[in-house]
């Protein structure tokens, strides 16, 4: 069994040595793009995916690491997660876009990944000085500033009008985004935050109910989906499958939600018409 706080150990150091050193100090020179101009990388998410992958690797010697960064540059990186064997998912700076422009919601997640299985996660907020984490079977819990811990319980809304959420339909299939946006005012609201890091933690500390990706590739959610499922809600694409590291990140959207009954009132009243 893995050490969880030996890895959150890594990535509160990972994000002190390498990426908060340039939070609100980028240079120029500093941020690029990748496969068009709003996909952006910066100095601190090469830095950490290089400083995290060698130590994660010392826990578990056998295992193959696939950064986000390292995928970006070579699509068959991903392949590992398709053989058997331990995985580890790593989102160096999850919410590239925020710590660019200096919102301090971004986030570093690791996924511990056995077979094609999430099997631990962690999603770490660097300013906040938190981490989410969770254990296949054993449950979530958040380790806060101070070292206490707290399991998490999602909340339980009353019907789909007291649902408020992170419709994310900027990308992937265009025809589902334009099918649903005129239906999200039948919910209470909407909050996007633009890392889905910092959207899986509202999730599980109720402060949103659901979130829906219509694109999920598994350095954004693999962490995220373990943690929202062992703290008792719902990952599933919305053709009832459930979601895998493993998947390819096209396909039917995944809807994220805080219980079986709120997954079922937002297909049925929001997204399946």
């Amino acid at each position: 069994m893995i050490d969880m706080s030996a890895v959150n150990r890594l990535l509160v150091d990972a994000a002190k040595e390498t990426i908060l050193p340039h939070f609100r100090r980028l240079k120029a020179g500093e941020v690029d793009t990748k496969s068009g101009p709003h996909d952006i990388v910066t100095i601190a998410d090469r830095a950490a995916e290089a400083w995290l992958g060698p130590k994660l690797k010392a826990l578990a010697p056998d295992s193959v690491i696939v950064g986000e960064e390292a995928a970006s540059a070579d699509e068959s990186v991903m392949e590992a997660l398709r053989r058997p064997g331990t995985v580890w998912l790593i989102d160096p700076v999850d919410g590239t876009a925020n710590f660019a422009v200096g919102s301090a919601l971004f986030a570093v997640m690791v996924t511990m990944v056995r077979d094609g299985e999430a099997e631990a996660s962690w999603i770490h907020d660097p300013v906040r000085g938190v981490t989410a984490m969770a254990r296949r079977g054993q449950g979530s819990w958040m380790l806060e500033a101070d070292g206490s811990e707290r399991p998490f319980r999602l909340p339980r809304p009353a019907s789909l009008a007291h649902i408020s959420g992170a419709p994310n339909i900027r990308y992937g299939e265009r025809d589902f985004a334009a099918r649903i946006a005129h239906r999200l005012d039948r919910t209470a609201g909407m909050l996007i935050l633009r890392c889905a890091g910092q959207e899986y933690m509202a999730i599980a500390e109720g402060q949103i109910h659901y979130a829906v990706y219509n694109r999920a590739l598994p350095w954004d959610h693999a962490a995220g989906c373990l943690l929202i499922t062992e703290a008792g809600g719902v990952a599933k694409r919305l053709d009832g499958s459930r979601y895998r590291a493993a998947d390819k990140p096209w396909g039917s959207p995944l809807v994220v939600a805080c219980g079986e009954d709120p997954w079922n009132w937002l297909k049925s009243g929001i997204f399946d018409h």
